[in-house]
């Protein structure tokens, strides 16, 4: 086995870095274009974190797994609002949430800001699938 072969996947190792520039840490600038003209859940969840960050909100390390479970449940459907699907997703975020410190309190209001951007991009880019 070479070197390379041993080297685990960058994507995988740098999972938990916080993906903000140090520019906008130190000063908390927000990108110029508003949430709403996000084009992909990427782009989203990088401006909803930047944005979250300055009004002193959650580490990326407690948030990407929030984003992960809102993009989950979003393509599976999951209904909103109906009263025995709250404690299903109570209970599945207890069992997806890896190494996130919020509780299911905290992580709802993230994952139905990332649902209500869903609800406004394409499948096709949400999904990554190339046309």
């Amino acid at each position: 086995m070479t070197p390379s072969e041993r080297r685990p996947d960058r994507s995988l190792v740098h999972c938990h870095l916080d993906p903000l520039p140090r520019r906008w840490r130190r000063r908390c600038a927000l990108p110029a274009e508003p949430l709403a003209t996000a084009q992909d859940f990427v782009q989203y969840t990088l401006r909803d974190y930047a944005q979250r960050r300055c009004q002193g909100g959650p580490s990326w390390r407690d948030l990407r797994p929030a984003y992960a479970f809102a993009l989950a449940t979003h393509a599976a459907d999951w209904p909103r609002g109906a009263g025995d699907t709250e404690g299903d997703l109570a209970q599945q975020w207890e069992q997806m949430r890896a190494e996130s410190r919020l509780d299911w309190a905290r992580a709802r209001t993230v994952v139905e800001d990332a649902w209500r951007a869903l609800d406004h991009m394409p499948a096709a880019v949400v999904h990554g699938a190339r046309h």
